[in-house]
C-alpha cells in the first residue's frame, strides 16, 4: 500500500477558496489553517476557557467500556482529566456496516492529525469521533450500495422505519439482518476472510440492540487499538451534561438566529451560496415528545416555542425548565450541533467533510453570539481507493489516475464508442438519406393520386427509416461484443473509482476491501504518510 497525492480541485468553490488561502478568512473562520502556529495559538486559547471535565470523562468512560471497547481507549478518555489535554474531533452518522468509505476516511484523518499534533505540542491530543446518533432520517443510514451483473443497486436493511426517531433510539430487527449482510457479502466474492467477518459481525448483531451498538462495535474494532474515543449525540446522559448550554441557547435563540442571517448575507457578498435553509421563526433546537423530534419554532410576540404543526406548545419558561431539568428531551440541529460539540470539548481541530466546511463558514458570527471561538476546521483527508488490477485498466486505456478523477473518463470511453461504430454509423446515415431522396418522390406522386394520404406516407417514411436504426443498433451490439474486452476495462474504472458518477467514497463500503484484503487493510490506511495539505489522496493497493 502507498500514497500518492494528487492535486484536484473540489466542485465547491469555498472550499477551493479556504484551502488555497484566495479568502478572506477571517469574515468566516477563527483561524487560518494555513499557518504554521495555528495550533499553538488554538492550544493556548484553549487553556483561558474551563471545561466540565470530571463529567466528561465520567460519561465517556461509561458509555465507552458498553461495549466492544480497547483498553488504549480508556486511557485517552483518562487523558481528559490533564487541564492540558486537547481533542480533534469530528463526526458522522452510524451508517448500516458503517456506510460509505467516506466515514472510514473521516475517522482516520482524526487519528493522524491527533497523533501528529501530540507530538508537535508535547500534550495530550485524544481523536474522538462524535457519532450524531441524535439525527432522525433513517434512510439515511439504512442502505449500502452493491455491484451487481446487472449494475450497481442500493441495499436497503429488511426493516421500515418511518417516525422522526433518534437513530441511537431504533432498535435493530434481527430477523432478516444478518441475512442482509450475508447477502450484501455475497456481491462481494468468497475469500478467505469472509468467514471470519462475518462470524465477527454476527456476534456484534446478536450483542447490539440498536443500529449505533452495531456501528461502535465495528468502529472499535477497526480502530481501538488508536485509542479512538467515541461519544453519541443521541445518548440521554450525554444531553445532561449539555444542560447549560441547551439553557444558553433558548435564552439566545433570537440572537442564533439573527446572527446566522447576518452570516449569511456575507456569504452573499462573497458569491458564496448558503448551505442552512432557516425560516423566520427557526428556534435551531429539537424537542422530544413520543419518542419523535420535533423541530421548534419561536414565536417572539408571545415568547412560545412550538412544532410548526403545534405538535408541542411551550411557552420560553417552560422551554427553560425541560432544559435544566429533562435535557434529554431536547437535541441540536445543524446550526447549534457545532456549538454543543465546542462547549464540552477542548477541541483542537474540527475535521470536517467538504459540506461542513461550507455551512460552518456560515456560523462565525453563531460562535460570537456564544462567546466562544470556532475551532480550526479542517477538512478531512479526500481519498479514493486504487486497486492494482484497476490501475492496469487505466494505463491499458491510456490514461492516468489524475485523468479519470478529473472528469475525463467519460469523454475518452465515448470517444472509444464512436471510433468502433464511426463506419457502420457513417453507412447508416448514408443508406438513410438516399432512401430518403427516393421516398420523398413515391410522396409526392402519392400526394397527387390523393392529398388525403399525407399522413399515411410520413408515417410510412418513418418506419422505413426506424428500420435502418434498427440495424444500425443490431450492427454496434454486435460490434460492442467483439470488443468487449476493452469496453469492460472502462466499465470497471468507472464502477470502481466513480460509481454512479459519484466518488468512489460515496457509494463503497470499506467491507468489501475488508474481505478482499484481510484485517490489515485498516492497519496499513493509518501507517500511510499522510500530510494535511488538501491534496487529494490515492491509495494504491
Amino acid at each position: 500500500m502507498e500514497v500518492l497525492d494528487l492535486s484536484l480541485p473540489s466542485s465547491n468553490r469555498l472550499v477551493n477558496d479556504y484551502l488555497s488561502n484566495k479568502m478572506d478568512i477571517e469574515k468566516f473562520f477563527d483561524y487560518d489553517i494555513q499557518s504554521p502556529l495555528v495550533y499553538e495559538v488554538r492550544k493556548k486559547e484553549l487553556e483561558k476557557r474551563h471545561f466540565e471535565r470530571e463529567k466528561l470523562v465520567e460519561h465517556l468512560v461509561s458509555f465507552n467500556k458498553r461495549l466492544n471497547y480497547h483498553p488504549h481507549t480508556i486511557e485517552n478518555i483518562h487523558k481528559l482529566l490533564d487541564t492540558q489535554s486537547v481533542v480533534v474531533i469530528g463526526g458522522q452518522q452510524a451508517g448500516v456496516l458503517t456506510g460509505p468509505l467516506y466515514t472510514i476516511h473521516k475517522i482516520v484523518s482524526i487519528i493522524k492529525l491527533a497523533k501528529e499534533q501530540e507530538e508537535k505540542l508535547n500534550i495530550p491530543v485524544i481523536p474522538v469521533f462524535w457519532i450524531a446518533g441524535e439525527d432522525h432520517d433513517f434512510a439515511e443510514i439504512n442502505h449500502l450500495y452493491v455491484n451487481l451483473q446487472t449494475g450497481i443497486r442500493k441495499r436497503a436493511v429488511p426493516q421500515y422505519h418511518n417516525r422522526k426517531t433518534m437513530v441511537s433510539s431504533i432498535e435493530i430487527k434481527q430477523d432478516g439482518f444478518m441475512e442482509w449482510i450475508e447477502e450484501v457479502f455475497e456481491t462481494y466474492g468468497e475469500t478467505n476472510h469472509t468467514i471470519s467477518l462475518l462470524e465477527l459481525l454476527n456476534g456484534f448483531v446478536k450483542n447490539s440492540k440498536t443500529y449505533v451498538d452495531f456501528f461502535i462495535q465495528i468502529i472499535n474494532e477497526l480502530f481501538g487499538e488508536t485509542g479512538l474515543v467515541l461519544v453519541d449525540s443521541g445518548s440521554k446522559e450525554i444531553r445532561t451534561l449539555q444542560s447549560p448550554y441547551f439553557k444558553k441557547m433558548i435564552e439566545k435563540n433570537r440572537e442564533i438566529h439573527d446572527s446566522l442571517l447576518m452570516q449569511q448575507e456575507v456569504l452573499s457578498a462573497y458569491q458564496y451560496p448558503k448551505t442552512i435553509d432557516m425560516n423566520e421563526s427557526s428556534a435551531n433546537l429539537f424537542y422530544t415528545q413520543n419518542d419523535e423530534r420535533i423541530l421548534l419554532e419561536y414565536n417572539v410576540e408571545h415568547d412560545i416555542f412550538s412544532g410548526k404543526n403545534n405538535e408541542c406548545i411551550l411557552c420560553g419558561d417552560e422551554l427553560l425548565k425541560v432544559a435544566i431539568e429533562k435535557p434529554e428531551l431536547l437535541s441540536n440541529n445543524v446550526v447549534t450541533r457545532p456549538v454543543m460539540q465546542e462547549f464540552l470539548f477542548p477541541t483542537l481541530a474540527f475535521i470536517s467533510g467538504p459540506g461542513e466546511v461550507s455551512y460552518w463558514a456560515e456560523l462565525k458570527k453563531v460562535f460570537e453570539v456564544m462567546e466562544i471561538k470556532m475551532p480550526p476546521v479542517l477538512p478531512r483527508l479526500m481519498m479514493t481507493i486504487l486497486e492494482r488490477a484497476i490501475e492496469s485498466n487505466i494505463e491499458e486505456i491510456g490514461l492516468t489516475i489524475q485523468a479519470v478523477l478529473s472528469g475525463e473518463l467519460a469523454k475518452a470511453k465515448e470517444t472509444w464508442l464512436e471510433k468502433q461504430t464511426a463506419d457502420v454509423d457513417g453507412i447508416i446515415s448514408e443508406a438513410k438519406k438516399e432512401v430518403e431522396l427516393i421516398h420523398k418522390k413515391v410522396r409526392n406522386v402519392g400526394l397527387e393520386v390523393d392529398h388525403g394520404l399525407a399522413d399515411l406516407l410520413l408515417k410510412n417514411a418513418q418506419n422505413i427509416q426506424s428500420q435502418f436504426d434498427f440495424l444500425k443498433n443490431t450492427f454496434n451490439r454486435s460490434i460492442l461484443k467483439r470488443n468487449e474486452i476493452e469496453l469492460n476495462r472502462f466499465n470497471r474504472i468507472e464502477k470502481s473509482l466513480l460509481p454512479l458518477g459519484s466518488p468512489q467514497e460515496r457509494l463503497w463500503n470499506v467491507f468489501y476491501y475488508l474481505n478482499k484484503y484481510g484485517d490489515d487493510f485498516i492497519k496499513d490506511l493509518l501507517a500511510l504518510p499522510f500530510e494535511f495539505n488538501g491534496k487529494h489522496k490515492v491509495i494504491k493497493m
